[in-house]
């Protein structure tokens, strides 16, 4: 029963994040309420998100003959941690969060491993000047998925990325159906912006859902 009763709370909570249509002011008012019990309520449910974009940025890493773990990272919207952690348990040491959220910031700032952590961070439409091409990587899970950030916010991911960096990001299977943002891809590599290093078609990503991970080089 108690399993049950967690996947139940998980998906509820899941489902209601994804009814907010990107509203900025909804999803800080959303995860504000759902900061304190996130990790209970995700973690315990089968979430395979963290670990899949940790080995993403591995296999995107390998791609270009790189193995190095001392590259400055960008967690971004990196939530309580998760994907944080798993980068950890990969390797990486040089790590630093943002994202919207302050309240989740809060909690990922317990966990111990970032080096920086910014809240209020809108990466929906244009990275903030400080964070332009700041980072050897960067990591972005959970993000692209159904009522959190539009298909052309990749654009604004790619640009942290240092000229020769890696962006290993994940797509929910239900954000790729319903946006276009196989298109953006498309035309970010058209523009020879990024190219495609890694692609994993739908592996793991909550109990009830699958992802694609992809790892981009940034020229």
């Amino acid at each position: 029963m108690g399993d049950k009763a967690e996947f139940t709370d998980m998906t509820e909570s899941m489902h209601g994040s994804m009814s907010l249509n990107g509203d900025v002011e909804k999803l800080q008012a959303f995860y504000r309420q759902w900061a304190p019990t996130y990790d209970a309520d995700v973690l315990s449910g089968g979430y395979g998100m963290p670990d899949m974009v940790a080995r993403t940025l591995v296999a995107g890493l390998h791609e270009q003959g790189r193995s190095e773990r001392s590259l400055r990272v960008i967690d971004a919207g990196c939530g309580t941690g998760a994907v944080g952690t798993s980068l950890t348990n990969e390797g990486f040491t040089d790590l630093h969060g943002v994202d919207l959220s302050r309240d989740m910031i809060e909690v990922a700032e317990k966990r111990g491993i970032y080096r920086s952590l910014e809240g209020g961070v809108d990466l929906s439409s244009v990275a903030p000047a400080h964070l332009v091409r700041s980072a050897d990587a960067v990591t972005v899970g959970g993000v692209f998925t159904v009522g959190h950030v539009p298909p052309t916010a990749l654009r604004a991911m790619a640009s942290m990325v240092r000229p020769g960096g890696v962006l290993a990001v994940s797509t929910r299977t239900a954000y790729l159906e319903e946006t276009n943002f196989q298109d953006v891809v498309d035309q970010l590599v058209s523009e020879d912006t990024m190219a495609l290093l890694t692609r994993t078609h739908d592996a793991p990503y909550t109990m009830d859902s699958n992802a694609d991970y992809w790892a981009f080089a940034i020229t």
